[in-house]
């Protein structure tokens, strides 16, 4: 029986493709501005990549195993996920599966992609799951938080290809890298459990619909209320007009719970109001001026690229 890694990138290669980038230049013809990596999912065409890898496109170009190109089309962007999903007109394509799996710490992890190009396609390399549910930052981007980091390394070109444990199932979707000085070895995936509902909308819709509670925040301090010490999400802003305006919600108020689930943090209020649909009321528990109270939501449509939303 071959090592792991072997039959991995046996099985998993053919599935990978390499999607360029060609964008306007000031004298009229398309050039490359980039290139990454991408993944079939399905036999008739459709490829996740990450929307990093598309953004700003004039045309795409995906390069399937064996050297065969086709033009991509552009079927959806969810910037917030850093996932996107391009079609190519081809049939009968070796699909991988996104796995539902959650990988665990230490487990051996697999990565396939195009590191600094064409040149280098598929390239494989091996580490491990150093950890699970990291964040890099605040909103409901899950490039931000809830990532695989991995020691597999992952370079410029990586982007959008596969993160694959040791049976071969493709558990991520690779992101983004730390490439600060002194650091080494700290990629970050997508996990599949994030992209295969987001591949779903993008395929259907064109778009991921989202509720928007309509606020600006920030983790908060310890604040006391009614004696005890609690945790939560302050309100730097309230948008006029916006859900949690209309709800009552004020500036300085302090976000405790969100239909009686507590939330912590920002990260743990984005995955909450992620539970539910535009168009949902939720009851919103709050700190105001030492004393809880409760408020009725009527969660509205994230607007399209609103930035980092809330």
């Amino acid at each position: 029986m071959p090592w792991p890694p072997i039959a991995v990138a046996r099985n998993v290669s053919p599935s990978v493709v390499g999607i360029v980038n060609l964008q306007g230049s000031p004298d009229g013809p398309l050039i490359a501005r980039g290139s990454g990596s991408g993944l079939i999912v399905r036999p008739d065409g459709y490829i996740v990549t990450n929307d990093h890898v598309v953004a700003g496109a004039s045309r795409l170009k995906v390069l399937l195993q064996g050297g065969k190109s086709y033009p991509g089309k552009l079927i959806g962007e969810d910037p917030l996920t850093d996932i996107a999903v391009v079609h190519i007109p081809a049939n009968d394509l070796k699909a991988a599966a996104l796995t539902r799996h959650s990988p665990e710490v230490g487990e051996m992890a697999i990565a396939i992609g195009n590191p600094m190009g064409l040149g280098f396609a598929r390239t494989v390399t091996v580490g491990v799951v150093s950890g699970i549910d990291r964040s890099l930052g605040q909103g409901y981007a899950q490039r931000a938080y809830g990532l695989i980091q991995t020691d597999a390394a992952i370079n410029p070109g990586n982007s959008g290809g596969p993160l694959c444990d040791a049976d071969g199932e493709v558990i991520g979707i690779n992101s983004v890298k730390i490439s600060s000085i002194g650091f080494e070895s700290m990629g970050f995936a997508i996990p599949s459990q994030v992209v295969a509902p987001v591949v779903n909308a993008l395929i259907q819709h064109g778009r991921v619909p989202r509720p928007w509670l309509g606020i600006s925040a920030s983790d908060a301090p310890s604040v006391q209320v009614q004696g005890k010490a609690r945790q939560g999400v302050a309100l730097t802003a309230v948008n006029a007009g916006g859900p949690a305006a209309q709800a009552g919600l004020l500036p300085h108020d302090v976000i405790l719970a969100v239909n009686g689930r507590a939330v912590a943090n920002l990260a743990e209020l984005y995955r909450e109001l992620g539970n539910f649909q535009p168009g949902a009321t939720v009851r919103v528990t709050i700190a105001r001026s030492g004393q809880i109270l409760e408020r009725q939501v009527r969660l509205q449509a994230l607007p399209d690229r609103l930035g980092i939303p809330s």
